[in-house]
């Protein structure tokens, strides 16, 4: 029979028996050419030990800036796997982490080939139609809007003292004499003496002074000793006088 040529026994296929076939290891009966191309093909190449190869060389694109001629790169089996090598992929992954779906650039370009498109200008299969849009807005605080403060009310109101340009403030003037000391009331106020005056500029005000025989003078400053009252020479050098126009009536000034 044709199997009499398989009938002797064979060691086991570990230790140093490098020659490891699994058809070895069946019934004399199943030692059949069928069966041992069969486990040539399937269970041979798990039993036999692997052939390990050592090799030093790069992979990839050989385009990098860092690249050097003296590089050894890897040959690929085609010249598009050796032009994509390492390119990006679509990888699709289900909840227990199986690989469900896996593509690449050369599946993308192989998969246009079984629809017949010409793949031999990649610029042109892959060109699509592109429009500029403006948003008309400030590309700055789009991209930077870490950096600034967003008011969804608008600021808030800063209150500014004084009065519009237009407006003119009036303050009525009189003497108060008592027990021989004269002091100046200023109203509408009319309770504080001698109070202190603030002045804007670029404001209009007007005083209706009524003070027989104690005329209302503005002065830069008054002098070292703020008891100290001023002579007509001192009147004359520290008088302030810009911006100050005397109406007719004497009794009045408009400080301007």
């Amino acid at each position: 029979m044709a199997y009499n040529d398989d009938q002797n026994e064979y060691p086991l296929p570990a230790g140093n028996n490098k020659k490891r076939t699994s058809v070895e290891q069946l019934p004399r009966f199943f030692r059949t050419p069928q069966n041992k191309k069969f486990l040539s093909s399937t269970l041979d190449q798990l039993t036999n030990p692997g052939v390990i190869e050592k090799i030093n060389g790069f992979v990839g694109k050989r385009e990098a800036k860092a690249v050097s001629v003296l590089d050894n790169y890897l040959d690929d089996v085609t010249k598009e796997r050796q032009d994509y090598q390492f390119e990006p992929v679509s990888v699709y992954e289900d909840f227990l982490g199986s690989t469900k779906y896996y593509a690449d650039y050369n599946d993308y370009i192989g998969l246009l080939k079984t629809y017949n498109a010409n793949t031999n200008n990649h610029s042109a299969l892959n060109e699509q139609e592109y429009y500029a849009w403006n948003p008309n807005i400030n590309l700055d605080k789009f991209v930077n809007f870490r950096e600034y403060y967003w008011l969804p009310n608008g600021p808030q109101e800063v209150a500014v003292p004084g009065q519009s340009n237009q407006v003119v403030s009036t303050y009525r003037v009189e003497v108060l004499e008592q027990d021989n000391d004269i002091s100046l009331v200023f109203y509408p106020d009319g309770l504080t003496k001698n109070p202190n005056l603030n002045l804007y500029r670029g404001q209009t005000y007007r005083f209706e002074i009524n003070s027989p025989n104690n005329p209302l003078t503005i002065a830069l400053y008054r002098g070292v000793d703020p008891n100290e009252r001023l002579d007509d020479s001192s009147i004359l050098n520290q008088t302030y006088t810009e911006g100050v126009t005397l109406i007719p009536d004497p009794d009045d000034t408009l400080l301007n």
